[in-house]
């Protein structure tokens, strides 16, 4: 028999509970699904309220009167939750405001029908007050039109349930727990109706409401069901390579692949707001924050090594036009990324080299032109000069197409005399009046054409800045050499844009020289510096054999060796040296 005692609380206890939820959902209501949510919610409290009224009425009057109360309620829970579990799970398409009232009707003529069956009848046959306990029960005698309606209700329900059902199974692991909890409470008081239909204990299925209310506000509150849908997630995000999150209206993160956590680290979760979870993503955090899709690839970290991805914004409009969160959609572009930085560090290396090749040609015709009257007149030395300045041009133009190739930095290695390179470097070399004194007679294993184009241009830009009376010391070093005039030498301030192309103090300058002796450095994985000589005092004492002016000191260290352990015994400051030790193609 019926509890008729633990009825009337039950009943207030899950109207109570439902109001909550309905507020819950009332705060989400512009969600996807949150204006369903608040109807479905209200009319549980509304039946439940109306429970509670039959429960505390003592005369069948009473009785009747609160359950015509309930009738309304009992037609819009069914259909509310039909467009709820539609909008949760990606339907909206099929909702509709003629679809929803088209449902609607049959349960709002039985709701017409029960409030006048005292004049037809159909709803209720027979009615009768049975004292049970302490209380009484209104015990009711179906009528036809009761049991359609009875059906239609049914009918609706188990098509909800089935579909939300498929909608936990196909939700990620992050939707399935919010999702069943919906599909036990929502489905609780439809299935106690069939144990009491079946003959098991006599008790109002509604009032196990307070578990629907109950399950409705945790997911909601703590799984943050309404927002963005789960539906078919496994092809949308799990099967996608590339990185997506979806982000709710709140900023918080909805949804996210795996390939999202991986990419942009293990704090893209499911409720944590998206620019916290981007703080292992600087760039891309401050490219969300900005609210607009970045023209240039961004750089994130995974597994330690540097990635590229390109960045996409896409609104979720579910609910008119309003949006309901946004997509964020990550492509990995760092092959192509790579290969764009690759060309233009090519383009700009055919360009220095390009740049180069007129300026280094250049030299040894000013020198031919000007020994040419001469050779011309007879004078052998003068021929000599001549001579050697053609076949210096065809070397240059060897050396200049072999760098086009990209050839092994240490293809052209050979061991040579610094002393030797050092003069015919010189010989070749624009210098006008200056004089040229080599200290050191070491002999390297390097590229001997490399090392004797980076002299001709060094010895070229001292003539340039120094004065036509400069003198120009080349001292071979241990693990370089190095190239230093007795001029004003180069400011601090400007040591740091010397090497750069086009960069020139000088009016006869071109701006070339020197970027051709960075690009020939870095080619041949070099290191070059600027900084201040010694001076002839202390340079003398560290190099007997020559002086060593205080103006600029060019220099050049091979391989691995530090710079400025190379640099020491002719600098005045070595850790004031700016130097240029990696090529741009390094960045990538």
């Amino acid at each position: 028999m019926i509890d008729v005692p633990t009825t009337a609380p039950l009943a207030a206890l899950a109207a109570v509970v439902a109001v909550c939820a309905t507020a819950v959902a009332f705060d989400s209501r512009d969600e996807s699904g949150g204006r369903a949510a608040v109807a479905f919610m209200a009319a549980i409290a509304w039946w439940s309220a109306g429970l509670f009224g039959e429960a505390v009425a003592t005369t069948e009057a009473g009785k009747l009167f609160w359950l015509n109360v309930q009738y309304p309620a009992t037609a819009v829970v069914p259909v509310a939750a039909v467009a709820f579990v539609a909008s949760y799970l990606g339907y909206d398409a099929w909702l509709s405001r003629r679809r929803l009232l088209a449902l609607l009707a049959p349960l709002a003529a039985l709701t017409l029908l029960s409030w006048t069956n005292d004049v037809h009848g159909l709803v209720r046959t027979g009615t009768d007050l049975v004292a049970v306990g302490s209380g009484t029960v209104l015990v009711r005698e179906f009528g036809p039109v009761w049991w359609v309606g009875w059906l239609y209700s049914q009918v609706l329900l188990v098509g909800t349930f089935a579909t939300l059902a498929y909608g936990v199974y196909d939700s990620a692991p992050a939707f399935r727990a919010s999702a069943g909890l919906l599909l036990v409470g929502s489905a609780a008081p439809w299935g106690a109706q069939f144990v009491v239909l079946g003959g098991g204990p006599a008790f109002r299925p509604e009032l196990l409401f307070v578990l629907t209310g109950v399950a409705f506000t945790i997911a909601v509150r703590r799984g943050r069901t309404l927002g963005v849908t789960p539906v078919a997630r496994q092809v949308t995000l799990e099967a996608v390579p590339d990185p997506i999150v979806v982000v709710d209206r709140s900023g918080r993160i909805a949804d996210a692949n795996p390939a999202a956590r991986a990419w942009l680290g293990e704090g893209v979760a499911v409720g944590v707001p998206i620019a916290d979870a981007l703080a292992d993503a600087p760039e891309v955090r401050a490219a969300y924050r900005r609210g607009e899709a970045p023209d240039e690839p961004l750089r994130v970290e995974v597994a330690g090594e540097p990635r590229f991805v390109s960045l996409s914004a896409v609104s979720l409009p579910t609910l008119g036009s309003r949006s309901q969160g946004t997509v964020l959609l990550f492509r990995d572009v760092t092959d192509s990324e790579r290969n764009r930085r690759d060309l233009e560090v090519a383009n700009d290396r055919l360009q220095t080299l390009t740049h180069a090749l007129a300026h280094d040609i250049k030299n040894p015709l000013t020198v031919a032109d000007g020994f040419t009257d001469l050779a011309t007149a007879g004078d052998e030395a003068a021929a000599e000069r001549v001579e050697s300045a053609h076949d210096r041009i065809f070397e240059i133009v060897d050396e200049t197409l072999a760098a086009v190739d990209h050839p092994d930095p240490d293809a052209g290695a050979e061991s040579f005399s610094f002393a030797a390179a050092a003069e015919a470097a010189w010989r070749t070399a624009e210098t006008a009046g200056a004089t040229l004194t080599v200290a050191g007679d070491e002999s390297y294993a390097a590229d001997r054409t490399a090392v004797r184009s980076v002299l001709e241009n060094l010895f070229r830009n001292a003539a340039v800045h120094a004065g036509s009376d400069a003198t120009v010391a080349a001292v071979a070093l241990d693990g370089g050499f190095a190239v230093i005039d007795d001029g004003p030498g180069v400011p601090p301030a400007e040591r740091d844009r010397v090497f750069d192309r086009g960069y020139t103090t000088a009016d006869e300058g071109t701006g070339i020289g020197l970027a051709s002796v960075a690009a020939l450095a870095e080619s041949h994985g070099w290191t070059v510096g600027v900084g201040a000589g010694r001076g002839a005092a202390e340079g003398e004492a560290c190099l007997s054999d020559t002086t060593v002016g205080d103006g600029a000191a060019f220099v050049v260290a091979f391989g691995d060796r530090p710079i400025e352990a190379v640099a020491s015994p002719v600098v005045a400051d070595a850790d004031a040296l700016v130097a240029v030790s990696e090529s741009p193609a390094a960045e990538s």
